[in-house]
């Protein structure tokens, strides 16, 4: 592993061994779509550590990138079969990416790292950019352990295994250091080799992934007993069935256990559920019930939430979940404001299921008049631009002379801006990507001397430049964005939470509901909402909360675990180096 990296000048055929590796990755992931994985399976990613320009050690004509292949590949398949979900950072002799990329950077200005891409690629003492880009394939995969698979080169008398963990992080004294301990004493029980100890380095990968992180060094290419053991084929078995053992020994203790407070719910409903019992725990005269399976209706509703102190519940078009009318039983509201049209909400079947939620059973007038004791009425347009119009005007401007403009095409950049929007009860307004709605640019006319602050969420690939210009000949605009929804709802964080502190609500990124509820807790509460992609965090988000670790009292997890693993918890740990 050590040993001096060489470029490989031209391009070579594959070898046998390369050819072969590629097989029997084909034939895995076959054996993968005939017997898929459950949901709940725990995510293993495996780096065959060095390939390509980067051989890593090489004595008597074997090289290290091989073995680590070779070792890699017995251990996917031993993984499958044990029920693991699990994938390769390469599958053949080839290095993994060494194009330029975002990769981490010591400042000595400010003591600490930051993430850019440097301008430098290829074969430079340390490939950042192609260990980086394993660490981006397991981060972006959402798995649940990395094992980065390598050999140990020294002098000829060195022999034995090592197991690595990273060093500068308390988080990893706990969890990573575990799992080294138990794969470290598995493979010398499963293989008879000299047991040398585990300890703790500033490997890159170790360092840069996200989750619980090792790296073996199964034996010394350097020392001929060694070498001659790792080219054998039912060695290496051995020794990858020692790796299974320990991960299956750290699994079996289920590590990943709740750190944080958690509102959710069995669904996207119960979670919504959750939320409303949180924020308005003695019941809530107004509530807000828009649909949990369409988005555009629902993303300007945190202003109004906050404006009507009504919590925001979720139905299905033509059906009430369980989890929704229980919900309106326990809060007992005297009004229900529909979001949305009949296509969003249907407009008898969901009266009637609210008001027989609320115990009410005479639904005579359903069809007509409500009950005097339930007021059940409907904002909505003739389109989601129509509606955000609608919300806007119940929302009023006397409290804010602020509007939020985000695209009415997606919904993630609503996500990250509707905590803001709530706290200042500044309506939300959608727009297409190029051009304003006529509705839109309608309310913006019939308001312009009681509106004076635009912001803009979203890049200019979702409002354009021609919409910033033409709002800034009227008024202050200002934008919060970023290349994705992630760095966007990073831009959001740093504009309007810059110092203080502050304990984010977290939620998924991928999907819409969870996340529009969280909004009208956190706009109550002066918190705002961070947006994770489901398993991942984004690095931009491991770098923000690294440098704002000591602002950073703590989360509030909304979701259930499916969506929000518990592994995230644990990243969060680790990117502010938190025991």
């Amino acid at each position: 592993m050590r040993s001096r990296s060489t470029r490989r000048t031209t391009p070579r055929r594959r070898s046998r061994a390369g050819r072969t590796a590629s097989l029997l990755v084909a034939f895995a992931l076959t054996l993968t779509l005939a017997f898929p994985l459950s949901a709940s399976a725990t995510n293993v990613f495996i780096d065959p550590g060095h390939g390509g320009p980067y051989p890593g050690a090489s004595y008597a004509g074997v090289r290290e990138a091989d073995v680590n292949l070779w070792l890699a590949l017995d251990l996917y398949s031993i993984l499958r079969q044990r029920g693991y979900g699990t994938r390769l950072s390469r599958e053949d002799r080839a290095a993994v990416d060494t194009s330029d990329r975002a990769t981490w950077h010591w400042s000595d200005e400010d003591d600490t790292y930051h993430y850019y891409a440097d301008g430098r690629t290829g074969n430079y003492p340390i490939p950042y950019d192609d260990l980086q880009a394993r660490v981006d394939a397991a981060n972006s995969w959402g798995a649940d352990i990395f094992i980065s698979v390598h050999n140990n080169a020294a002098g000829s008398a060195a022999r034995g295994t090592e197991t690595y963990h990273n060093w500068d992080n308390p988080t990893d004294q706990i969890l990573s250091k575990r799992l080294a301990r138990y794969v470290q004493d598995e493979v010398c029980a499963s293989t008879g080799m000299a047991n040398r100890g585990i300890g703790d380095v500033g490997f890159y990968v170790v360092r840069w992934s996200n989750m619980p992180s090792i790296l073996l060094e199964g034996g010394f290419l350097s020392n001929p007993y060694d070498r001659a053991l790792l080219s054998t084929p039912s060695f290496r078995k051995r020794l990858a069935e020692g790796i299974a053992n320990g991960i299956d020994r750290f699994m079996d203790e289920d590590p990943f256990q709740p750190l944080y407070p958690r509102l959710s719910g069995r669904t996207r409903f119960g979670t919504a559920a959750a939320i409303a019992r949180e924020g308005w725990p003695d019941g809530a005269d107004t509530v807000l019930l828009a649909s949990g399976t369409s988005w555009p209706d629902a993303l300007a509703a945190t202003p109004l939430s906050v404006k009507l102190d009504a919590p925001l519940l979720l139905t299905r078009p033509g059906l009430l979940p369980p989890e929704t009318a229980e919900a309106l039983a326990d809060l007992a509201p005297r009004e229900i404001v529909v979001l949305g049209g009949v296509g969003a909400v249907e407009s008898a079947p969901a009266t009637q299921a609210a008001i027989a939620a609320l115990g009410i059973t005479d639904t005579s007038g359903v069809s007509g008049q409500v009950p005097p004791n339930v007021t059940i009425r409907r904002i909505f347009g003739q389109d989601r631009f129509e509606t955000a119009v609608a919300i806007a005007e119940e929302v009023g401007v006397a409290e804010s002379d602020e509007m939020i403009l985000v695209s009415g095409t997606s919904f993630p950049d609503a996500l990250s801006a509707s905590a803001y929007a709530g706290m200042q009860e500044a309506p939300i307004l959608l727009t297409g990507q190029s051009e304003l709605p006529s509705i839109t640019a309608g309310y913006i006319n019939t308001y312009e001397n009681d509106l004076n602050d635009v912001l803009i969420v979203g890049g200019k690939g979702v409002v354009s430049t021609k919409i910033f210009q033409q709002l800034a000949s009227d008024f202050s605009v200002r934008r919060a964005a970023g290349p994705n929804r992630y760095a966007t709802n990073r831009a959001v964080l740093e504009m309007i939470w810059p110092s203080g502190p502050i304990s984010p609500y977290v939620a998924t990124g991928k999907d819409f509901p969870d996340a529009l509820c969280a909004g009208s807790v956190a706009a109550r509460s002066g918190e705002p909402v961070m947006l994770i992609a489901g398993r991942s965090m984004p690095a931009r988000h491991r770098e923000y909360l690294m440098h704002n670790e000591a602002r950073v009292g703590g989360f509030t997890m909304v979701g259930g675990s499916r969506v929000l693993p518990y592994v995230i918890e644990w990243e969060l740990q680790k990117a502010m180096r938190r025991h």
